[in-house]
């Protein structure tokens, strides 16, 4: 007679599998409460089989596993409402005669005690979760009631436990889905030039842009957001396994849409290289003194500056005549114009302080418009989660979701980062403006001296030239 494996050891390997999400792509599961001891109580999801009137659906099921499982099958409710013969439409318990893993445990078990344990255990919440899918798309065509309706009370549970198996050791929300789509991505047959050569980089290329759609959205933590990627997740998941037969017009499509994608990428490359081969560098040249230097302290509520080099000498002018700089701004930013026509250089710098101000500043003013009134909204939504969450019993899941307000808060936070960051541009660039201008007065007064002393020798009076440098003298632009 075969060893038999005690009910915990066998509960806690499939928990273990079910958590490193080695198991089947259309179905997840996990403890319904991390701190049940006895494993008895868990929550299933089965993605709806394709081709029916199943697909795109997300079905929530119940398991419970009794003292002798798993020598008996485990008693299954669907949560979510659900037309299928063998499924009260009451309370969504599942009929053991209707599905032919369940009917069978029990022979099964028996047979298994007494032969060698297979490699593959055929007697599991997952192979069950598998055969009721199966048995659901045997009966695709049936109608079905609408979409999120249940025939069971759901107990509220955090985001992080969602369509996912036990959220301990705690998990990114969709990890299982994440898995399933990575493990699904090399059986889609590809041609060559798709795989050896693609502009995205080394590895599959379904993979990569899976890889990358993940990390894109990895920061979203509110509910409806996380459901709604979950749900376009597995949508992409039932395509993926169509497009694995060549056969399936989802194959070709998915070939035409990497095609497109790679040609996408290979034009903006090639668009950032020849931009990049026609920028002027603006990074600093060694051994360059600056042209003025910062004499406040660091802790200054006002910075100061000051020249850091007197004014040119006059073998600096190929003329030999001192033509003093004059000072202008744009977008508030300051720069000193010392020749025409005006570098290159200092066009582009001057361009991109100015496109990264007024990105600053658009941004504000979308968070204190369109973007307080989105915060508002989403933590309305969140507010009316918890409430239900509490009124269900869910204390905890509502404690999880944290503190009331977060999304307001947390914009006021980045309104008031962005406006203290733009005040001290601001301030900063007014005090560069100053020191500039200290240069204008400085050159404008030695140009004023040289013309005299140019005038006494040739013989003319100096009169003319102090009235001539004196008429150009005004104010530096402010912000």
């Amino acid at each position: 007679m075969a060893a038999q494996v005690p009910r915990n050891f066998k509960l806690l390997a499939e928990l273990e599998k079910g958590e490193k999400g080695m198991g089947a792509g259309a179905c997840s599961y996990g403890l319904e409460d991390p701190e049940d001891i006895f494993m008895t109580h868990w929550r299933g999801t089965i993605w709806g089989p394709p081709h029916g009137n199943h697909e795109n659906r997300i079905y929530e099921l119940k398991m419970e596993c009794g003292p002798n499982y798993p020598k008996e099958p485990p008693e299954i409710h669907f949560v979510s409402q659900i037309n299928l013969p063998g499924v009260n439409p009451v309370d969504g318990k599942v009929d053991k005669n209707a599905v032919a893993i369940l009917r069978d445990w029990t022979r099964i078990a028996a047979e298994l005690s007494k032969n060698a344990r297979p490699k593959e255990d055929p007697l599991s919440l997952e192979t069950a979760l598998i055969a009721i899918r199966k048995y659901m798309d045997e009966n695709k065509k049936l109608p079905q009631p609408p979409e999120g309706s249940n025939v069971l009370p759901v107990k509220p549970r955090s985001p992080s436990q969602c369509f996912l198996t036990n959220p301990i050791p705690p998990s990114p929300p969709g990890f299982a889905l994440y898995r399933a789509l990575f493990r699904l991505a090399p059986r889609v047959p590809l041609p060559d030039d798709l795989t050896t050569a693609s502009p995205l980089g080394p590895g599959h290329p379904i993979r990569i842009l899976i890889r990358n759609a993940f990390r894109r959205n990895r920061r979203d933590t509110s509910a409806r957001l996380v459901v709604s990627a979950l749900k376009n997740g597995y949508r992409y998941l039932s395509l993926l396994s169509r497009a694995a037969d060549p056969s399936t017009p989802e194959h070709p499509a998915v070939v035409t849409f990497l095609r497109e994608n790679q040609a996408r990428v290979v034009d903006i490359k090639a668009a950032a290289a020849a931009s990049a081969a026609t920028r002027i560098s603006t990074a600093p040249i060694p051994d360059r003194v600056p042209l003025l230097t910062k004499i406040s302290p660091p802790d200054a509520a006002v910075p100061v500056y000051a020249p850091t080099n007197p004014p040119r000498p006059l073998s600096a002018f190929p003329s030999s005549i001192r033509t003093p700089p004059t000072m202008g701004a744009t977008l508030g930013v300051p720069f000193l114009r010392l020749r025409k026509p005006q570098p290159r250089f200092l066009s582009r710098i001057l361009r991109q302080k100015s496109e990264r101000r007024a990105a600053r500043l658009a941004n504000l003013g979308e968070m204190l418009g369109e973007g307080m009134e989105e915060a508002e909204g989403e933590d309305r939504w969140e507010e009316a989660v918890r409430r239900l969450m509490v009124r269900e019993g869910d204390a905890k899941g509502a404690r999880a979701m944290g503190d009331e307000g977060g999304y307001q808060k947390t914009m006021r936070g980045a309104i008031k980062y962005l406006s203290e960051l733009t005040e001290a541009e601001r301030e900063d660039m007014l005090a560069r403006g100053k020191a500039m201008w200290q240069i204008v007065l400085a050159e404008r007064e030695l140009a004023v001296e040289e013309e005299k002393e140019r005038m006494e020798r040739e013989g003319r009076g100096g009169e003319e030239a102090g009235e001539k440098g004196l008429s150009g003298e005004g104010k530096p632009g402010g912000d």
